[in-house]
């Protein structure tokens, strides 16, 4: 779920403008953040741990000429929280800087066969592989490079477009899983995307200025009133500002873009499909009301994300909508905490009480239920406040199986929905009643703003894609891939 930006600029701060896009982005990761500029004078990088938002950005890398830079923040899905395994990832050699979002499936087996080849990785985060790939490293009996050459897209000075189409093209042949990558390579900034779009991926562009990010609150930012979504399985190319070339690179495959998106992890003044997910999630509340009714006296949204819901619920519902819970706003996102200690802790300080509900009857309405505890936090809360009865009212469906695509819903016995009965949650969580949007209104709701093809593994446990079932975060070993056999498939094409 990381967030990633790109910018491409005719005259300018190509690094200023990345940062200031990914500031928007730090919902999407606030476990490191980094910027790289990339131009025929080679690349420079600034990475650090913890939240951009709240970093002394005034010593950024410089501008080398070409004008193009890149920048991440980090969720971690795959990979330990630490310096070396922030992005962006750079490859001195080639020139070139990479940031991905996303999760590979074949990462490790792509790992071993790459080390084989003499690449020495730097990381454990399957995000390497893909700028290991770009460099050009990898297999070459597919043929694919043979007409421009067997290099990588970068060049260390301006090159063929023809050449970075074979490599890109090369790359997605053999990659597995959800990606959404920003590459600056020379005096280019790549945008690329997997055949499924499991991960977002906008670009926009405005006079002399061209920008990609994973989501369209970046390119408000960045004052990009043009704006259009980048295809899944497409290759855009910007040079100076501007869109040099758009390219298919990968066989047609059924749509099948992240549901969470639409749920949870985008920003609600964010757009998909031309859509805000601000109302998209107020349609969600009042689909919720009208599937699940109670009698009760006010409605209480559980802050940020779960405000949107609660007013089409309150609406739907003809219940005033009160303010009841007061979120800090100095925890940031417990979800994407990855270390389980902290995130207990931050919870405990997230939520309190703003205005009493001494005696009523309340419904309070959330944008999901992941691990449970956050809710069982909010329960307690009210009931010491004075609520009679605590009915809890969920915007999506019950979350029961991991995702491997790039958001950290790993283990499925820290899934409280998974393998219960509604209620037993609800025993669990301390509530009155608790109901989900079912999966049919989900669809619906999501059918009539978007009209697209939605991966719902994490709610279904059927994947577009093959998965090996098994969900490691640790999984890449830290130095040089062990030699063993090479898992059959694990670099051949699609």
């Amino acid at each position: 779920m990381c967030g990633i930006t790109g910018v491409s600029v005719l005259d300018g701060a190509a690094a200023r403008a990345a940062f200031d896009g990914l500031v928007t982005l730090q919902h999407r990761g606030q476990e490191s953040w980094g910027v790289a500029v990339a131009g025929p004078g080679g690349v420079r990088v600034r990475r650090a741990l913890g939240f951009a938002s709240r970093s002394d950005c005034g010593d950024l890398p410089g501008r080398p000429a070409g004008g193009v830079a890149v920048a991440h923040t980090r969720y971690s899905t795959t990979g330990a929280t630490l310096l070396e395994n922030s992005q962006p990832f750079v490859h001195e050699a080639e020139h070139i800087a990479l940031a991905h979002n996303g999760d590979l499936t074949n990462a490790a087996a792509l790992r071993v066969l790459l080390g084989r080849e003499g690449y020495a990785f730097r990381s454990t985060s399957d995000s390497e592989v893909i700028l290991a790939l770009l460099a050009g490293a990898g297999p070459r009996e597919d043929g694919i490079a043979a007409a421009e050459g067997t290099g990588g897209v970068g060049t260390g000075a301006p090159g063929s477009s023809g050449r970075v189409v074979a490599a890109v093209t090369r790359a997605v042949r053999v990659l597995r899983g959800g990606y959404a990558v920003v590459c600056a390579a020379g005096d280019r900034l790549l945008a690329f995307r997997d055949p499924h779009g499991l991960r977002p991926l906008v670009a926009g562009f405005a006079p002399g200025r061209a920008a990609v990010a994973s989501e369209t609150c970046a390119l408000d930012a960045l004052g990009c009133s043009e704006q259009r979504e980048v295809e899944p399985g497409e290759l855009l190319i910007l040079r100076d500002g501007r869109l040099e070339g758009a390219y298919r690179v990968s066989e047609p495959a059924p749509r099948a873009s992240c549901v969470f998106e639409h749920l949870y992890l985008t920003r609600q003044d964010s757009r998909i499909g031309g859509v805000r997910t601000g109302a998209t999630r107020v349609a969600f509340g009042e689909r919720l009301a009208t599937e699940s009714p109670v009698d009760a006296d006010l409605v209480v949204a559980v802050p940020a994300s779960g405000v949107p819901a609660a007013r089409g619920y309150a609406r739907a519902a003809g219940l005033p909508l009160a303010g009841t819970l007061v979120r800090n706003e100095q925890v940031g996102r417990t979800f994407i905490e990855p270390d389980r200690g902290r995130r207990e802790r931050k919870l405990r300080n997230k939520f309190s009480i703003g205005s009493p509900v001494d005696g009523a009857r309340v419904v309070v309405v959330d944008d999901s239920i992941v691990r449970g505890s956050t809710m069982r936090r909010i329960v307690t809360l009210l009931r010491e406040s004075g609520a009679s009865e605590v009915h809890v009212r969920i915007a999506a469906p019950p979350l029961v199986a991991p995702c491997h695509y790039g958001v950290d819903i790993v283990d499925t016995g820290e899934l409280v929905a998974a393998g219960r009965e509604v209620e037993e949650v609800c025993r669990i969580i301390g509530a009155t009643s608790l109901a989900h949007l079912s999966v049919a209104g989900m669809r619906q709701t999501v059918g009539s703003v978007a009209g697209e093809g939605l991966c719902e593994g994490c709610i279904t446990g059927e994947y577009p894609t093959p998965v090996d079932g098994a969900r490691d975060k640790l999984r890449l070993v830290p130095a040089q891939a062990p030699r063993h056999a090479t898992p059959p498939g694990a670099l051949h094409p699609r």
